[in-house]
């Protein structure tokens, strides 16, 4: 079973043809995504990033995809901590409530921030960037992959991943 999770949801690169007032989503996405045009702009993944929902998102974004590369890109390690991460609950996505997650799920908060507001959490961004806007007709977040597959409703996530499971089926999928 081939699984992904990408934090990335609908932020974008800040590039320089994109300039404001046109510096949006659908301007890095026509020049820096799956069937630009060459010359693609050199600062399509180095720029900075803008969040949907602010700097709150982009703050999230980093941990998790920090998360996802000290846990190996395990599902099985990361995705319980993002969905305590990402539970609607007072505080939910501040530092106190990362570093609650993380001792809940024994990863350790110094390793994340460190992660977070180093060079690893940008190039981690950069992939994840590369990766979102280089998903075919990609038109809505949050979106996993199954298979290599873009699931387009994740309310069946569980009933496809259980469906598409070779082998000994995981408790959950009983």
């Amino acid at each position: 079973m081939d699984f992904d999770y990408v934090p990335f949801g609908n932020a974008f690169v800040e590039i320089k043809e994109c300039a404001d007032p046109k510096n949006d989503y659908s301007c890095w996405k026509r020049k820096c995504g799956l069937g630009a045009t060459p010359p693609i702009p050199s600062d399509c993944f180095t720029g900075p990033i803008n969040c949907q929902h602010g700097s709150g998102e982009c703050y999230g974004n980093l941990v998790e995809v920090c998360v996802k590369n000290m846990t190996n890109n395990d599902p099985w390690k990361y995705m319980p901590f993002v969905d305590c991460y990402e539970a609607h609950e007072p505080g939910a996505g501040s530092k106190a409530h990362m570093e609650k997650c993380a001792q809940q799920y024994n990863l350790n908060p110094a390793v994340i921030t460190s992660c977070q507001s180093g060079s690893s959490g940008k190039t981690l961004m950069a992939v994840a960037a590369r990766a979102t806007v280089m998903v075919k007709g990609l038109n809505y977040v949050p979106y996993f992959t199954v298979n290599g597959k873009v699931l387009r409703n994740s309310d069946n996530l569980l009933e496809t991943v259980c469906k598409d499971w070779e082998g000994t089926k995981p408790a959950g999928c009983r």
